[in-house]
This record gives C-alpha cells, sequence and structure tokens, in this order.
C-alpha cells in the first residue's frame, strides 16, 4: 500500500469558492484537530524516550552502552513503523534517527574515528534507511562516507565552528561517483527506493559542492605513493567547478530538474561571492555590486522556477 501523502488546506477559502461543501469543511476540520493531538502525543513520547535514553548514557558513560542503546532505539523505531501504524510514524522515526546518531557515534568511537569505522557506520545507516524507509538516514550514510573520505565538522571555542574538507580532490572523486551512482540507482528502482536514492544523491551532491567550495579557496595537497605531493591551485578548482555548476544547470533546466537547477544556483552563487570576495575583498562598492547581482540571480532563479513543469 502507498504512503500517504499529507496536505495543507484553507478551508475557508475552499468553502467560500464552492470547492467544499460546509458540512465537509467541519469534517475535514475535526479530522485535522485529530491528526494534531497524535502529532503532539507522538512529539511528547519521543522527547521522552530521548531523554530516557541520554540519561541512561550519561550514567553508564561506555562506548559499548551507547552502542546498545542506539541499537535498541533504532529498532524500536523500526518495529513502530512496521507495526503501529502512521498515527505512529513520527515517533518511530525519531526513535530511528536518535538511536542511529547514539549507536553511530559509539561505533565512530570504538573505530578512533578511522575511514573503517566511517564505512561501517554508513553501511548500517543504508541498511537502516532500506528498512525504514526513512531519508534522513539515508542522508545520513552518505555523511559517514564523506567521513571517511576526511570530510569533519568541528567545535573551535567560542569562534563557533567550523566545516574542514582537508583532501578535497578525493571528496569530490568519491561524492560524484556515488551521486551518478545513487542517480542511476534512481532510475532502476521505483516507490519508496527511488526517493531515498534521489536523497543519498542529492546529499552527495552538496558534499561534493563543499569540496569544490574548500579547493576554490586554498587548493589541494595530494600525496602521491613515492612520497611525493601534488599541489593542485585553488584556480584549478575554481574554473572546474564554475564549468560543473553551468552544465549542471543547463542540464537540469533542459530536464524539468527543479532540485538540480536550484542546488546549481546556489552554489554558483556561493563560488561566485566566495572569488568575489575573496579577490576584490569586502569594500562598499563590491558588497553595492555583489547585493545587485544577487537580485539579479534570485529573481531570474524565481523565473525559471515558474517555467519548469510542476
Amino acid at each position: 500500500m502507498d504512503r500517504l501523502v499529507k496536505v495543507t488546506l484553507d478551508l475557508d477559502a475552499l468553502v467560500a469558492g464552492g470547492q467544499l461543501t460546509l458540512e465537509e469543511a467541519e469534517r475535514l476540520a475535526r479530522l485535522g484537530k485529530q491528526s494534531t493531538g497524535m502529532l503532539a502525543f507522538n512529539l511528547l513520547v519521543g522527547f521522552g524516550v530521548i531523554a530516557v535514553a541520554t540519561g541512561v548514557l550519561a550514567l553508564v558513560p561506555e562506548t559499548g552502552a551507547a552502542i546498545a542503546i542506539g541499537l535498541v532505539l533504532a529498532l524500536v523505531g523500526i518495529g513502530i513503523g512496521a507495526f503501529a501504524g502512521d498515527d505512529w510514524g513520527l515517533l518511530g522515526q525519531m526513535c530511528i534517527v536518535v538511536g542511529a546518531l547514539i549507536g553511530g557515534g559509539g561505533v565512530l568511537t570504538v573505530g578512533d574515528f578511522t575511514a573503517w569505522a566511517f564505512v561501517l557506520v554508513a553501511a548500517a545507516y543504508a541498511a537502516g534507511a532500506a528498512l525504514s524507509r526513512n531519508g534522513l538516514l539515508a542522508g545520513l550514510a552518505v555523511i559517514a562516507v564523506s567521513g571517511a573520505v576526511g570530510a569533519e565538522t568541528g567545535y573551535i571555542g567560542e569562534d563557533g565552528y567550523a566545516a574542514a574538507v582537508p583532501d578535497s580532490t578525493l571528496a569530490i572523486v568519491v561524492m560524484l561517483v556515488l551521486t551518478a551512482a545513487l542517480a542511476g540507482g534512481a532510475r532502476l528502482v521505483g516507490g519508496e527506493a527511488a526517493r531515498l536514492f534521489r536523497l543519498g544523491a542529492g546529499t552527495a551532491l552538496v558534499v561534493a559542492n563543499f569540496g569544490f567550495w574548500v579547493g576554490s579557496l586554498w587548493g589541494d595537497r595530494i600525496q602521491l605513493g613515492d612520497g611525493r605531493v601534488l599541489e593542485v591551485p585553488d584556480y584549478l578548482f575554481a574554473l572546474a567547478w564554475a564549468a560543473l555548476l553551468i552544465a549542471a544547470g543547463v542540464g537540469a533546466a533542459r530536464r524539468g530538474a527543479r532540485w538540480t537547477l536550484n542546488c546549481a544556483a546556489v552554489f554558483g552563487a556561493v563560488h561566485l561571492f566566495s572569488q568575489w570576495f575573496d579577490r576584490l575583498e569586502a569594500t562598499p562598492e563590491s558588497v553595492l555590486a555583489a547585493g545587485i547581482v544577487a537580485l539579479g540571480l534570485a529573481l531570474a532563479l524565481t523565473f525559471l522556477n515558474k517555467r519548469l513543469p510542476q
């Protein structure tokens, strides 16, 4: 049976327009209140489960306990999704994601955050996504793969958070190959599986763009097998990134691929302004010109989105 899609309706406007009778609108309103009540109940129970799991983990701060708690939570979430019906779906998804994050963190700690530990976590997340049809887990599986090739985030004290892709070339190649493989897989399957493949491909494409972003600003150093180091200058990343963004944007516009077009446009703007301010610096004139260009790009993107098929 296909999963139902939740929609938002303006009942007053539909009644005023003659598309619904008053009795039908009142019935839909009653059903909406029931759904809202179940949503609030799911959220309350979900946060309670998370609090209990966090408390137990704080009392027993061992990596083994983290893995066990995460596994139990994820299995409970999968069971809720499989047997408890749509009304409990949110609670099940919350348990799955929180359990996956807790368990994955434990596995990475035991594995000392090595590449193989990230690959193991990615495989577990991918399997969990297939079992639970959870799109967030599909994205997290790709994020775990990016960790295996060096992409990372970190907290840098009072200055805030930072994202780093120290091996930009490797990350870009792996993520682009993964994007192509997942996008190809989405065309071979249907239904929920295709949706998960597309979510994974989109996540990989975003990570690849971050790799290009870092490389376009600082270049890359590739360690060769004979001990030599190959220097890849930043301008090569900048030129390659620009060419790929243009090709992806044009291809997406021709195919009507709205998400890919918007992704290319957003990262095209990131690329443009990163190079702009890196070379022109943030003077009043450059900021004014950048603002005008940004407004023009936003209007052009809005125009293109309206012309694409729904």
